[in-house]
């Protein structure tokens, strides 16, 4: 084995910037689409091949981060006490779901009806893990690793479980597993992002920190093979029909929605093939961009340095993008100025469905890179506290 080497692992920056760059797509769609291709583009039954990808690509969005998320994390262990590191994942993680609760919660709607009709999203559940993680860095890897593997692994053979069978407690399996509504003190809560298996991701995550710290022929190895591994067990799970889904394989009448139907895997909650497809791909990803790349690749870099920032910014740009393109074009835009955003009504359209939502991803990508280079440098050269909450 070669000697473990110490220098910046750049490979990860850009795999951030691509999971964050991708993320941004989907939420283009969200402002900027209309019809089917907003509420139901992974329905066989009203979807197309178009369609469909532009929401499946973005699948890649939220496990990765998760995953990138908990390498984050042991990054951090190698300056901090393991109680400064708790403390750290635990305040970002209340950090983390503040935000939601409150900024975020109003940038997706513009409306006040998010105080008390919050939502358990992506930011929520990533805080969760994050104050998950500030436990479980005090076990012991190899039974860190028992707890993230039974969580992925095994969270699929509940499945049949409903929270409508479980009378007063049902709300728990709503935050567990089962994403849905609960109602708590008269306000109700979407959970979006049930918490497992969020957690075991952002804990497998943590624990292939230390493969980043191989050397670069080792690690690259390592990730090529795990990510093959992965994606093949998946296609082997997801044509046998056997376990990991509850959304079935079946062949169909043509070669396009055939494959849909293979590819359509389940990400609320998300489940074992969903991760394996996801992450085996990240894994590669990681084995690909882990040499010299030049300056196209910077961008990507820029991004990745600053996901946070990203984050909260493009979300009440698109937003805004997505109500003025609907004023202009149909003189209202009332769904967009809601909790949760809305189908768009009956008889809107735009000339091609999903030309708004490109064109505007495209947009604000461009839009942000300055600005995020220039808080990319900020957090290079000053060393404040509170920069590495965002």
């Amino acid at each position: 084995m070669s000697k473990t080497i110490k220098e910046r692992y750049e490979a990860l920056d850009i795999l951030r910037g691509l999971t964050m760059i991708i993320m941004a797509l989907d939420h283009s769609r969200d402002f900027l689409a209309l019809g089917f291709v907003f509420s139901n583009p992974l329905d066989l039954d009203v979807t197309n091949l178009e369609v469909f990808m532009t929401r499946w690509v973005t699948h890649f969005a939220a496990p990765v981060f998760m995953f990138l998320a908990g390498i984050g994390l042991f990054f951090a262990s190698s300056r901090r006490t393991k109680n400064e590191l708790a403390f750290l994942a635990l305040s970002r993680g209340l950090w983390l779901i503040l935000l939601e609760l409150t900024l975020i919660g109003f940038f997706w709607s513009f409306s006040s009806d998010f105080y008390y009709k919050p939502k358990v999203a992506v930011l929520f559940t990533i805080g969760v893990s994050m104050i998950f993680m500030a436990f479980l860095v005090y076990l012991p890897k190899w039974l860190t690793a028992i707890i993230a593997l039974t969580l992925i692994l095994g969270h699929n053979a509940f499945d049949a479980v409903q929270a409508s069978q479980l009378g007063s407690y049902g709300w728990i399996w709503h935050l567990l597993h089962e994403p849905g509504t609960i109602t708590l003190f008269g306000i109700d809560i979407r959970v979006v992002y049930s918490f497992i298996p969020w957690i075991g991701v952002m804990a497998l995550g943590y624990l292939f920190g230390p493969v980043t710290k191989m050397a670069k022929a080792d690690r690259k190895q390592v990730f090529l093979y795990t990510g093959l591994a992965l994606l093949v067990t998946g296609y082997v799970l997801r044509i046998t029909n056997t376990y990991g889904d509850s959304n079935l394989f079946a062949i169909q009448d043509t070669w396009e929605f055939t494959l849909m139907s293979f590819l359509n895997v389940t990400k609320y909650p998300p489940s074992l093939i969903y991760l394996f497809f996801m992450l085996g791909i990240a894994m590669i990803l990681m084995n690909l961009l882990d040499r010299p790349l030049g300056k196209w690749f910077e961008p990507l870099k820029i991004f990745g340095q600053v996901p946070f920032f990203f984050y909260i910014l493009h979300i009440p740009i698109l937003h805004v993008a997505g109500i003025g393109l609907a004023l202009l074009t149909f003189g209202n835009a009332d769904w967009l100025i809601q909790t949760p955003v809305g189908p768009s009504p009956e008889g809107y359209f735009y000339t091609y469905e999903l030309l708004p939502t490109y064109v505007g991803w495209i947009l604000v990508t461009v839009l942000l890179y300055l600005p995020s280079k220039w808080f990319a440098n900020i957090k290079t050269t000053h060393k404040n506290w509170w920069l590495s909450y965002f």
